[in-house]
């Protein structure tokens, strides 16, 4: 599971952190959540499904989701903004698919950790969360996640008119959009009215989405 120098690693890591607070004051419980992070870095863990990492350690795909979390608080905590741009990636690739007619895109996320930073931040911009029976499957509208990235930028307002200007080509549909008479939330109502073709919902969402990184 480990190469040579992953072990070597994983040793010297757990003998520190377990030690650091004195021989034994670690409960089970923590020695799990702390074992479990320093072999989250393993090519048979890192990114893989709930499923595999559930068979390949022998436990729960529960057990999986609430370490994953759990280890993530702990040690290792969330990029909030490379989240969302890898939301952002796999969204536009659902888009991109022949069978994609508009409306919703419906994306898996299993990954508690993913789930945790896209709830944060589709509540903090006043959006509601749409999950399917499975709550790993999310539904979402091209237009409110582009909203919630851009919300997330430093400057969202200008980077809002600079993904604009150099996105969309029709200079009219540009300045019904960046009208500055409009608030920032009509900006973005009035966005979702003038475009809805796919291919320009794509490279407004992917040019949001590279600036997050």
């Amino acid at each position: 599971m480990l190469t040579e120098d992953q072990y070597k690693e994983f040793g010297e890591q757990f003998v520190a952190r377990f030690l650091a607070h004195g021989f034994g004051a670690m409960t089970k419980t923590e020695i799990d959540i702390l074992v479990f992070h320093l072999l989250s870095e393993s090519s048979e863990i890192k990114d893989k499904s709930n499923y595999h990492v559930a068979n390949k350690l022998q436990i729960s795909e529960s057990k999986v989701k609430s370490m994953r979390l759990n280890a993530a608080l702990k040690y290792k905590q969330a990029n909030h903004k490379a989240v969302l741009a890898n939301i952002v990636t796999r969204v536009t690739d659902e888009m991109a698919k022949p069978e994609f007619e508009g409306g919703k895109v419906t994306i898996t996320i299993e990954n508690p950790v993913e789930q945790r930073e896209l709830e944060h931040a589709i509540k903090s911009v006043g959006r509601n969360i749409e999950y399917g029976l499975n709550k790993e499957l999310l539904k979402i509208s091209p237009i409110a996640l582009f909203e919630l990235v851009v919300s997330n930028l430093e400057n969202p307002e200008q980077e809002f008119e600079n993904i604009i200007q150099a996105q969309i080509t029709d200079q009219d549909k540009q300045n019904n959009i960046i009208n500055n008479a409009l608030t920032f939330r009509q900006k973005l109502n009035k966005l979702g009215e003038e475009i809805s073709e796919k291919a320009s919902l794509i490279s407004i969402l992917g040019a949001a989405g590279g600036a997050l990184v």
